[in-house]
Order: C-alpha cells, then structure tokens, then sequence
C-alpha cells in the first residue's frame, strides 16, 4: 500500500519563507554584485521622499566634495556604494541614515576611525585671532582665526600661553622694535579714542560684596553686562573724560547668541564708528584674561597694592597677523601697534612699578588692522574681581593720558 505524507499548512508556510528569503537574497546579491543596486523605483515612495528632502545636498556633495578620483576607484571596489545617491542606491541610504555621513565622501572614511578628523563646513568666527579666510570667522587671545577662532581656553593654562606663539622671525623683529619718548598726537574735534568690548560678557571672580549670575555652562561669563568688562570699560572711559580727553564708549554685546563672531561684529561696529566719526584715531578692546579653573595660579600675583588696594594687573597684546592657516589678507601693521603698546606699558610700570605685564605677542589679528593706534588691553583675569579690574582701569587713563597730546 503506498502512503501519502501529508503536510501540515504551517510547514507550507515555513517553507515558502525559507524560499522567498534564499530568492530574495540571491536577487540584491546579483544586484549588488551587478553595480546596478535597487534603484528609487523599487524603494517605494519612503525613499521618493527622502531624495525630495536631500536632493540639493546630495548635489552639493557631489560637486563640491567627492573627488572624481576617489569616486572612481570606489565604483570599482564597491560600487553599490560608489552609486550616485540621487539614482536611489539602497546601501548609500541605509549608511547616511544610520551613519549621517555620505560613505562616497573620502572625509567619511576618514571621520570614522578617526573622529577628531571630523569636519565641519560651516567654522564660525571668533575670539583669540583669525585664521582661515574660506572658513569665515572664528577667535581669541591665543591667536587662532577663522579669521578668527575660538579656542577651548579651559584646556589651556591661561590666555597667555605658548599655544598660538609667534613664529621665530617676529620674535627677531620684535626685538629690533625702537620706541620713541614722542607723544602720540590726536587731533581735531570730536572723539578721539574708541573703547569696545569684542568679548562683551566676559566676567570676572566672585566677588562677595557684589555677586553676579554666571551665564548657564559658562564660567566666568555672564549675560547681566553691569558686571562684565564693559563695566570695566565704562569706568576708563569716565576717567580719561575727566583728563579732558574726549572718549567713545560702544556697549555693544559682540558676543549676543554667537560667540563664534565676536571679532566679526567687533570689526562691523568698528567700521560703523570710524564712519560715522572720522576723529576717532585710537581703538582699545577691553578684555579681561583667562585661566583654567585648574590652574595654580596665586591671585595674589595678579594684582598690586596701589595706596593700600588691590589692583589689577593690565597686559597689552599685539596681533601680528600671521594667523595660523595662511594667514589674512588684511594684515595689521602690527609694528606700529607694537610701538603704542610698549610705550603704554612702559608708562604704566613708570608710574604704578609692576600694573602690567609684558606686552604679548599672538598670531591673531584682533582686528588691529584697523589702525596703527589699535590696543587689546587685558584688565584683570578669572583671578580678579571686577572692583580690581576697575581700579587698574582708572590708572590705564592715567597713563593714556600721558603719552597722548
């Protein structure tokens, strides 16, 4: 008698899924295999819509980024990958999705072992110099630049540190720079200097007698200006207009929703000022100095005692302009800033023996080729209350005062 097996409907099922799935994979195998991967119109309208969404991006990439050569060597190796994103390629998809980097972008490979690599096309500006003119705007004490760039001070000692020195040829020129006794003249009517703030919140040590709210995540910043260096600034001004000097304090907040374009906004007002007063013939930023809340500097070593009170220390900074990447193609002379800065800091020492500092001299450009009258003055640190860097302030007119006429 021959007998019939029978089979169960759900051993059916398991065994037309177990060929569907060897069907399947043989299929995108060939394709894969083939350089012709699935294209949009078999990815559906999922995939319709997130070509609509990147299509401009993808065409950016390609034109902008993804070297010929690269793409090419790519398509041989691998070209499911290689396949141009907008013709639908699966892989590509799947990868920027999960990954957020075009796998055909050399930058990718390379981001992705090595994330310190990454890049990003839209550097900012700001606040320790100014670097990479493609690169907008980036800065700092420091001296890099996107044309100007900020730099992580918290890992640094201090703003007055060796990470953006200047080259070995200005350290020789530096030393061959003569200062005359000669006052400098500023003339005709209307105000003769400009005081602003590019880093307008920078603050300063608690102080317990008059506390300030520090910005969230941001040591020694704050959002309420009565208690950062324009406060500082406000207060030189006032004394230089009692030495019958005719002063421009801005107030603008440089720093406002960016950090990053501080110095750009710095240079827009600068340029604002110079127009709408053509007397103005000398330009002081007023910063205060950074260090690394680590670091084991004695606050007492930031100040002098002058008739009985703490005071802080001042220090001038030069610009010379050789930015870190290529420097800028507007450079300061920075010679003759160099000159007014070391005759200031001269008279300072003259009068108050040990108020300030060296002059320091940075790769960034500070916006001093504005001028050869540009000054970058460092009113206190983090090691400084602001009542401390007001003092110092009132002594700086002092000394202005004296070297202008």
């Amino acid at each position: 008698m021959i007998r019939f097996k029978t089979l169960r409907l759900s051993n059916i099922i398991y065994i037309l899924v177990i060929l569907a799935l060897v069907v399947t994979v043989v299929y995108l195998s060939w394709r894969l295999l083939s350089g012709n991967p699935i294209g949009q119109q078999d990815v559906g309208q999922q995939e319709e819509q997130y070509q609509e969404g990147n299509q401009e991006d993808s065409q950016q990439v390609d034109e902008q980024v993804i070297n010929p050569a690269y793409k090419s060597m790519l398509a041989g190796g691998f070209s499911a990958v290689a396949t141009d994103g907008s013709s639908g390629g699966i892989f590509s998809i799947l990868w920027n999705t999960v990954f957020r980097g075009d796998i055909r972008d050399p930058k990718t490979i390379m981001n992705y072992p090595m994330p310190y690599l990454e890049y990003s096309p839209e550097l900012p500006d700001n606040g320790l110099g100014e670097v990479l003119e493609v690169a907008a705007n980036y800065t700092d004490r420091n001296g890099i630049d996107r044309s100007e760039s900020p730099i992580d001070i918290s890992r640094m000692d201090s703003e007055e540190g060796k990470e953006q020195d200047v080259s070995d040829e200005i350290k020789i020129q530096i030393d061959g720079i003569q200062v005359d006794d000669n006052p400098l003249e500023l003339t005709g009517d209307g105000p003769k200097i400009l005081i602003y703030h590019s880093h307008s919140r920078e603050a300063f040590k608690q102080d317990p007698k008059a506390p300030y709210k520090e910005a969230s995540s941001e040591p020694f910043r704050s959002d309420d200006l009565k208690y950062t260096v324009i406060k500082a600034g406000s207060t030189l001004a006032q004394e230089l207009t009692k030495k019958g000097v005719t002063v421009l304090h801005d107030q603008t907040n440089h720093e406002k929703n960016n950090y990053n374009a501080s110095y750009t906004r710095s240079l827009e007002t600068l340029k604002e000022r110079m127009s709408e007063h053509d007397s103005l013939q000398m330009f002081i930023d007023v910063h205060r100095n950074a260090y690394n809340k680590n670091s084991k500097i004695n606050s007492n070593n930031e100040v002098v005692i002058i008739n009985g009170e703490r005071v802080a220390k001042l220090m001038l900074v030069v610009g010379t302009g050789e930015g870190i990447v290529g420097g800028f193609k507007e450079k300061p002379n920075w010679k003759e800033n160099a000159k007014l800065s070391i005759k200031l800091t001269n008279k300072l020492n003259e009068l108050y023996p040990g108020l300030a500092k060296p002059v320091l001299y940075r790769k960034g450009r500070f916006n001093q080729h504005v001028s050869t009258n540009a000054i970058l003055v460092e009113a206190g640190s983090t090691h400084t209350t602001l009542a401390e860097a007001e003092r110092a302030t009132k002594y700086l007119a002092e000394a202005i005062s004296q070297i202008i006429e």
